[in-house]
């Protein structure tokens, strides 16, 4: 059985230990990987007379910063398994879950930040939002057991 796995990686500690299971899951189907990366648009835009415009520069920061994601996720996979990598535009659950109706994987595979309470109401969780509206089976990487990330760490 070949399989796709369709990664989500946003250069944090939590996307890369996701990227190695998503890694693994494609190479035990004799699979491919898909490492995806989304340039969030809203991180590019100002509200201006109530309307979003994007701040002149910052679309093709966040693209150059979305480049350099990819190129360490490739880098990380080595010659593992059969990696490409795609960058998308938009709000991360958005973006992953139109390049999951485009690609078809059989998997996705993203990791947790395991934010609770207040840190996930003012955050959101990404992760939550591609389980829910998915097309296909979600994997979700828990962050390890005690680390704290930057909203629990005061």
């Amino acid at each position: 059985m070949k399989g796709r796995i369709l990664a989500a990686v946003d250069g944090s500690e939590y996307a890369l230990r996701a990227l190695d299971v998503a890694a693994d899951l494609a190479a035990s189907l004799n699979g491919e990987l898909i490492a995806c990366h989304v340039v969030d648009l809203s991180r590019a835009a100002v509200l201006s007379g109530g309307e979003a415009q994007l701040v002149p520069g910052c679309l093709e920061e966040l693209q150059d910063e979305s480049r350099r994601i990819l190129a360490q996720a490739l880098a990380r996979v080595g010659g593992r398994v059969a990696a490409s990598a795609r960058s998308v535009k938009g709000t991360p659950v958005e973006a992953i879950g139109r390049l999951a109706q485009e690609l078809r994987p059989d998997f996705i595979v993203i990791g947790s930040h395991g934010r609770t309470g207040l840190a996930r109401a003012l955050v959101g969780s990404v992760a939550e939002g591609v389980v829910r509206a998915a097309p296909v089976p979600v994997v979700v990487v828990p962050r390890p057991h005690g680390a704290k990330d930057f909203l629990q760490s005061a």
